[in-house]
């Protein structure tokens, strides 16, 4: 579970259910959480909102949960792990074509990012409260790592900080499709085909030979213990 930082709310949970019951009630209050965020936003979701869209009492959420921000953090983390793997997937090339290969590997993360309900309502929750970007940032020092060890697995021999800082730098080109499609409401499609042309433009060097730019570069964050 995450702990407390400072400047952070507290965002553990105050249970950790042991029976399916409990589990199930999670579960509930979990997907209410998600509905109240693509209705209302997160400016105006509130934990009596989410207990009266999840059909439980404030009480009852409270048991498991501190404050909303616990609520929101706990729904972006069940996702976490898919879009984790989904990074992890090998980028391999396309009838000998890595450009290809780029291609489709960031078109599948979009798709699956889809598939599993992470979209505009997740992303602005997480941008929204203060107290959750700083998991986010970790999240995103995490997947960064994840990119730079897929650069160096297809051959770059770019030193490992240089390799970090570009795929920090593709990471954040990701969020910027997020708020290309906050500002127009929706999930453009050519913003995913933009995304990888601008990705494989950005890998490039770093696959072809070319010299890595001098440092100084963007660090790794500390992985705290839960």
């Amino acid at each position: 579970m995450t702990t407390r930082r400072k400047g952070e709310k507290t965002l553990r949970r105050r249970k950790e259910p042991t029976q399916a019951r409990g589990r199930h009630s999670i579960e509930q209050i979990l997907e209410a959480t998600h509905r109240v965020l693509r209705r209302d936003g997160p400016t105006h979701i509130t934990t009596p909102a989410i207990a009266e869209e999840a059909g439980v009492s404030v009480g009852a959420l409270y048991h498991y949960f501190p404050n909303k921000e616990s609520v929101i953090l706990a729904l972006y983390e069940t996702k976490l792990a898919h879009i984790r793997s989904m990074v992890e997937t090998p980028i391999e090339p396309v009838d000998g074509d890595l450009r290809a290969g780029l291609h489709r590997w960031i078109r599948d993360i979009k798709a699956r990012e889809a598939a599993i309900g992470y979209d505009l309502a997740m992303n602005e929750a997480i941008a929204h409260f203060p107290s959750i970007r700083g998991v986010a940032r970790r999240h995103a020092s995490g997947q960064a790592q994840t990119i730079a060890n897929q650069l160096k697995r297809l051959g770059s021999q770019w030193p490992d900080e240089a390799l970090f800082d570009l795929a920090l730098h593709a990471f954040y080109l990701n969020s910027s499709l997020w708020l290309y499609w906050s500002y127009v409401g929706q999930p453009l499609p050519q913003a995913v085909d933009r995304l990888a042309e601008t990705v494989a433009a950005l890998f490039a060097p770093a696959l072809d030979g070319s010299p890595p730019p001098p440092p100084p570069y963007g660090a790794p964050m500390l992985q705290e213990r839960s």
